[in-house]
């Protein structure tokens, strides 16, 4: 009778407190620093490396031969990473692991400054199949990378660290809201945009703002 009982336990009683917490800190931090493409295959490829993975253009530099138990990554594009340890000839077969880096999320449009009420807003365009309503009125970060006619690339993040200000796209509080209908309807892509700055220029940052490019 105790085989056919059923039961069940915390797996804090099966494994090892310490290392379930490092693990969990671990996988805290890639989450943190993973907010676009770019930056999870960034994060990735740090990881890879402490473990002893080289890039594919490493072994062709060298003429460096590939061997069972190497370890290899090539990264496309900044936004797509391919990585695999050699365990011997490809005719016995392949064990492989397919996962997406990308994630429902709102990007600017082109040209995406709006004055508006006295206000600057952020046009937005989502990606992905978000549910609208559940971004109004949460704090909102701007993250992402530039690509500077140099050719240089600056990363962004603003709203991830103490003290920095955030985006927001208002609406109004549930209680004062009579709108009715279809939230499909009430809540529409189009009126995803930030709210980003409420403070007036003054000449001179007017100025220096003409002489800025985004």
């Amino acid at each position: 009778m105790e085989n056919l009982s059923f039961k069940t336990s915390s797996p804090w009683e099966k494994g090892d407190i310490g290392s379930i917490d490092s693990y969990s800190k671990g996988y805290m931090d890639y989450i943190s620093r993973s907010l676009t493409e770019r930056l999870a295959v960034e994060k990735a490829v740090e990881l890879l490396e402490k473990g002893g993975f080289r890039s594919l253009e490493d072994y062709e530099a060298s003429n460096k031969k590939i061997k069972a138990g190497d370890g290899i990554y090539l990264v496309k594009a900044n936004k797509a990473l391919l990585a695999f340890r050699m365990a011997g000839d490809f005719k016995e077969g392949m064990n492989m692991i397919a996962a997406h880096v990308d994630s429902p999320r709102l990007d600017l449009k082109p040209k995406p400054i709006e004055e508006k009420y006295g206000l600057a807003f952020l046009k937005t365009h989502y990606y992905g199949g978000i549910k609208k309503y559940q971004w109004m009125n949460i704090p909102l970060a701007l993250v992402g990378t530039v690509v500077l006619e140099s050719g240089d690339k600056l990363n962004i993040n603003i709203g991830n660290e103490k003290g920095d200000p955030v985006f927001v796209i208002s609406d109004l509080l549930p209680h004062l809201d009579n709108r009715k209908g279809d939230f499909r309807e009430v809540f529409k892509g189009k009126d995803l945009n930030a709210l980003a700055a409420s403070i007036p220029f003054k000449a001179e940052d007017k100025k220096i703002l003409l002489n800025t490019h985004f």
